[in-house]
């Protein structure tokens, strides 16, 4: 099967996903608070968390150079939003590192670190990066469209826009090398029925992560 394919078979509805997502709907209202932005910047701070432990393990667990670049890229670029939000995010909401370390997750936020700790224990390489691509396209997307609301609303820091607007640009490396990472899998016996299996489950995961933020305190 073409790895073309089972990008079709996720089959993303990116209009629908932003017209689900809760704090968008808040920010297009004018809506939004400091307690939704902090919201949003410890289930972010919590889900880089499991993100990065993921990445590395898949990295390990998947060493040539194929799908080693591929996670090992994703990770580099998950580190460079971990120091946007500790020197720039977490200071403009009056948030500190350490006390969001210890906090408590949302339910939701529990389930996608869940989620993403299974994928990176048990899923192929192709199954890995395609889930990988899923999240920044949707993620991506999102951050586009929320960036161009919030630059127009008043009282939120500019620190928080320019956070969101770091993450417009799905990277190509991402986007397009989950191909060659897919052919990977599918060379070193990958079941095709895998490939799609998490990719598939991101998108109600990330629906419910916003739905979580959105939510009063």
């Amino acid at each position: 099967m073409p790895a073309t394919e089972f990008l079709d078979r996720v089959g993303l509805n990116v209009p629908d996903h932003l017209d689900a997502n809760e704090f968008l709907s808040l920010a297009r209202e004018g809506r939004i608070q400091k307690e939704h932005l902090q919201r949003f910047a410890l289930a972010e701070f919590q889900s880089q968390e499991a993100e990065f432990t993921a990445y590395g393990l898949l990295l390990s667990r998947f060493p040539h150079e194929v799908p080693g670049g591929f996670f090992a890229f994703v990770g580099h670029e998950l580190m460079k939003a971990r120091h946007r939000m500790v020197g720039m995010l977490a200071p403009a909401l009056g948030m500190s590192p350490d006390d969001m370390r210890r906090m408590p997750r949302l339910e939701p936020v529990r389930r996608f670190t869940e989620f993403i700790s299974w994928v990176a224990l048990h899923a192929g390489p192709g199954e890995a990066a395609l889930l990988a691509r899923t999240d920044f396209t949707l993620w991506c997307n999102t951050c586009a469209v929320l960036a161009d609301v919030l630059d127009e609303a008043q009282d939120v820091p500019a620190e928080a826009t320019s956070y969101i607007d770091a993450y417009r640009e799905n990277p190509p490396e991402v986007a397009d090398g989950v191909l060659q990472v897919i052919e990977y899998g599918q060379r070193h016996d990958e079941p095709d029925e895998w490939i799609t299996r998490s990719a598939l489950r991101m998108e109600p995961a990330l629906r419910a992560w916003w739905q979580a933020v959105a939510a009063p305190g």
